[in-house]
């Protein structure tokens, strides 16, 4: 497991994940920075969502593959959980779609649109500890026995990190490009059989 450093407002950081952050933070280009902004806006909206329904929040952990915002409290029903994953993909198209209105007047407007939308993108796949595979994961809850959910989580969240490690591959082979989603895709691989319920991303 890996270690993580508790922070400031509850936010603990695995060593892997403030290297990203300082990775980031230190890009020349400007492009990781935006990144990393469109990443702090989609937590805010899980924030807000957290408020608006009064979940307590406990903080924040990172890694390499993402934030994840810890509840605590009284119990949570489905559609509330549902309703918490899909702040943050949401608040991501909102601010993609805010971005572009400004495409003409600033390239950073430009790499903002873009992270957020496929920061948005990326986190509704419905794979296991993103948030669209928490959102798919609550409604078949609603419907179907738990030992039924694990059964088809796992079908599905292998099948579509397949598909992600499959494209990085194919972006190395055929762009020259891809090494970071590859490394993503790998990483994500290595912790598919993990155990523990990762709620949030």
């Amino acid at each position: 497991m890996e270690k993580r450093r508790k922070g400031f407002f509850g936010m603990r950081f695995s060593l892997l994940g403030a290297v990203a952050v300082a990775v980031l933070l230190f890009d020349p280009s400007g492009f990781c920075l935006m990144t990393l902004l469109a990443a702090l806006l989609h937590e805010c909206g899980h924030l807000l969502a957290a408020k608006w329904l009064g979940i307590p929040w406990r903080g924040f952990s990172m890694d390499f593959t993402g934030a994840r915002m810890e509840v605590s409290g009284r119990m949570i029903s489905f559609f509330e959980e549902w309703l918490l994953c899909a702040a943050g993909p949401f608040a991501g198209l909102l601010f993609a779609a805010l971005g572009a209105i400004f495409w003409r007047e600033t390239q950073w407007a430009v790499w903002f649109s873009c992270a957020s939308l496929l920061l948005s993108l990326l986190n509704l796949l419905p794979i296991r500890g993103f948030d669209g595979g928490r959102m798919l994961e609550c409604t078949l809850l609603s419907l179907l026995r738990e030992s039924i959910v694990v059964r088809i989580m796992r079908l599905i969240s292998f099948f579509f990190l397949f598909l992600l490690w499959a494209s990085a591959i194919y972006f190395l082979l055929r762009a020259g490009d891809g090494i970071s989603l590859l490394f993503f895709s790998m990483t994500l691989f290595s912790r598919f059989f993990d155990v523990c319920d990762d709620r949030f991303a």
